[in-house]
C-alpha cells in the first residue's frame, strides 16, 4: 500500500473540498459563512449564432463524488450584475459553507468557468441547453472531478440545537478594537435581561479561519454554545476570527500568539461594559482556542476562570503523532499502516523544524519526499506553503504546558472518550500534571463517554463522522459548564 503524509492537525487551511491526502481537520473549520471574497465579473462573449438566449441566474447545485461510497453536496449562487456579468456565491451546506465569495465567473459562448483562487479551485464547464444543465469538472490543487449542475432551491442546513429567535435575552453586533495591531474585530454579545452585573466569557474558537458561530460541517457549536450560557445567566462574546467574515487584520502571519491578542482585546472589551462582573469573565477555548485561553490567562492575572474544551496538553509534533494513529485507527486502517504513516509524517515535521538547512533546503526535501509517495505535483506544493507558514511552525513546538503552569486560577478540563484529534487518554492527564507542577490544584476535569472533538455523541469519533451527527453538543457538557461558571461567581470570595 502507499504511504503518505497525514497531517490532520488542530489547524484547518482552506477548504479541501476533494479530500486531499493533507487534510487539517480543526478544531473546527476552515471557511464559513459570510466569508467575503474578491469578486471580479468579466465581459462575455456573445452567445452562438442562433443559440436561445441563456440566463445564469439562480442556484446551481451537484453532487462532487469523493469516493465510492461518499459525495458532496456543492453549489454556486449566481447573481446577474446587468450586461451578462455574473458575481457567485460558493455553498457547502453540510460543511457549514455559506455565500463564499468567489474570485471570478467568465462566460465564452457556452463555456462557463468560475475561479476560486482562496481555495486552489475552479469549475469549468458546458451549458446544455437541451438537458438545462451545466457539465463540466471541479479542480482543486490538481484533482479532478466531474460535476454536472442543474439549478435548484438553496438548501438551509440547520440542526436541531440551533437556537431560532426571538430569543428570550439581548443579542448586539459590535465591534471592538484589537490591541496592539489597531484593527477591528466584529462580533455578537448575548447577555441576560437586566442590569446585572453578570459573569462573562470569551469564547475562542478552533484553528482555521472561523466565523463568530464557529460554524463547520453544518453545525454552529458557538451559536449554540452561547445559547445555553446566555439563558443560565452569562454574558457571551464572540467573534469572528481576524481577517474573516465582518473583521480586520490579517492571518497570513498570524500565529497562536498573536490570535491569543485578539482574545485578549476580546477580555479588555467585556471589562468595559456595564452590566458585566469584571471579576468574573472567563475564557472558553476549544481546540487550538484552549491554547489560547492559557496563553491570555497566563498574561492576564484577573482572568476568573479558563474552560479548556477538547484542548491539548502537548506540543505539536506529539499532538500529530497520536492524532494521526487515532484517526487512522478510528477508519479501521491496519497497523502497519498506522506506523508506516507514523514514521513518514514525523521524518517530515523533523525536516521542517531542522534548522541545520536553509528553509529552501528543508522545504526541496518536503516536496520532493511528499511527490515521491505519490502527491500530485501541484497538491505537493499548495500544501508546502502550509507546512511552513508561521502558523504551523510555531504549532509543532508550542507547549501548553509553559502556558498552564503559571495558572492558579479555576480550570475547567472536558473531553471526550472518542476525540481522535485531541484525545482524552495522552491530554487531559499531561494538562492536569501542568497545573500541578506549578501548585494548581483547582481544577474539575469531565471526560465523556462516547463524545467526539466536537462534542458530539460519536460512532468512530473520525471527523469525517461530525456532519453525519444531528447533534451539535451534548446537552450534559452545555450544563455542565454554565453550573461550573455560575458556581465560581456564586462562590468568589468564599
Amino acid at each position: 500500500m502507499r504511504a503518505y503524509v497525514w497531517t490532520n492537525s488542530m489547524k484547518c487551511t482552506v477548504i479541501v473540498i476533494l479530500g486531499l491526502m493533507i487534510a487539517l481537520f480543526p478544531g473546527c473549520a476552515s471557511m464559513a459563512e459570510g466569508q467575503v471574497g474578491s469578486l471580479e465579473p468579466k465581459e462575455v462573449s456573445p452567445l452562438i449564432e442562433g443559440e436561445e438566449a441563456m440566463d445564469l441566474s439562480g442556484y446551481w447545485q451537484g453532487s462532487l463524488a469523493i469516493n465510492p461510497t461518499n459525495s458532496l453536496g456543492i453549489g454556486f449562487t449566481m447573481i446577474s450584475t446587468g450586461e451578462g456579468h455574473y458575481e457567485a456565491m460558493l455553498q457547502i451546506p453540510t460543511q457549514g459553507v455559506r455565500n463564499f465569495a468567489v474570485s471570478s465567473v467568465r462566460q465564452e459562448e457556452t463555456l462557463i468557468t468560475i475561479e476560486i483562487e482562496q481555495l486552489q479551485a475552479s469549475f469549468s464547464g458546458t451549458y446544455d441547453f437541451a438537458a438545462q444543465q451545466i457539465v463540466g469538472t471541479f479542480t482543486q490543487m490538481g484533482q479532478s472531478l466531474p460535476l454536472v449542475l442543474t439549478l435548484g432551491e438553496p438548501i438551509e442546513n440547520t440542526r436541531p440545537q440551533d437556537p431560532s429567535k426571538p430569543y428570550p435575552y439581548i443579542s448586539e453586533d459590535i465591534a471592538f478594537t484589537q490591541t496592539p495591531e489597531d484593527f477591528l474585530l466584529a462580533g455578537t454579545i448575548t447577555r441576560p435581561e437586566g442590569n446585572g452585573p453578570f459573569p462573562a466569557v470569551v469564547l475562542v474558537s478552533g484553528s482555521g479561519s472561523q466565523n463568530r458561530d464557529e460554524a463547520l460541517m453544518g453545525h454552529r457549536p458557538f451559536l449554540v454554545l452561547s445559547d445555553a450560557l446566555t439563558r443560565s445567566g452569562i454574558v457571551v462574546l464572540r467573534y469572528d476570527d481576524r481577517g474573516f467574515g465582518d473583521s480586520g487584520g490579517d492571518v497570513s502571519t498570524a500565529t497562536s500568539l498573536d490570535l491569543a491578542d485578539d482574545a485578549q482585546s476580546a477580555v479588555d472589551h467585556l471589562k468595559t461594559l456595564p452590566y458585566v462582573d469584571a471579576d468574573s469573565i472567563g475564557i472558553i477555548g476549544h481546540s487550538e482556542g484552549a491554547i489560547i485561553g492559557a496563553i491570555v490567562a497566563q498574561r492576564e492575572k484577573d482572568l476568573a476562570f479558563l474552560v479548556l474544551m477538547a484542548g491539548s496538553g502537548v506540543n505539536g509534533l506529539a499532538v500529530l503523532e497520536d492524532q494521526t494513529a487515532a484517526i487512522l485507527r478510528a477508519k479501521q486502517a491496519p497497523e502497519a499502516v498506522i506506523a508506516q504513516t507514523v514514521e513518514t509524517n514525523m521524518a517530515v515535521y523533523t525536516t521542517i523544524l531542522d534548522e541545520s538547512r536553509t528553509l529552501e533546503e528543508r522545504k526541496e526535501s518536503v516536496l520532493q519526499t511528499m511527490v515521491s509517495l505519490g502527491f500530485p505535483p501541484d497538491a505537493a506544493k499548495s500544501q508546502i506553503s502550509t507546512l511552513f507558514s508561521p502558523w504551523y511552525m510555531t504549532f509543532l513546538t508550542l507547549d501548553p504546558a509553559d502556558y498552564l503552569q503559571g495558572l492558579d486560577i479555576p480550570v475547567m478540563i472536558l473531553n471526550g472518550t472518542k476525540d481522535t484529534q485531541v484525545s482524552a487518554t495522552l491530554h487531559v492527564p499531561s494538562i492536569e500534571a501542568a497545573l500541578l507542577s506549578g501548585g494548581n490544584k483547582r481544577y474539575t476535569t469531565k471526560v465523556y463517554e462516547g463524545l467526539n472533538h466536537l462534542f458530539q455523541p460519536a460512532i468512530t469519533g473520525a471527523p469525517d463522522e461530525y456532519a453525519s451527527i444531528e447533534m451539535t453538543i451534548d446537552p450534559r457538557v452545555l450544563q455542565d459548564i454554565s453550573s461550573w461558571i455560575i458556581d465560581i461567581k456564586q462562590n468568589q470570595g468564599v
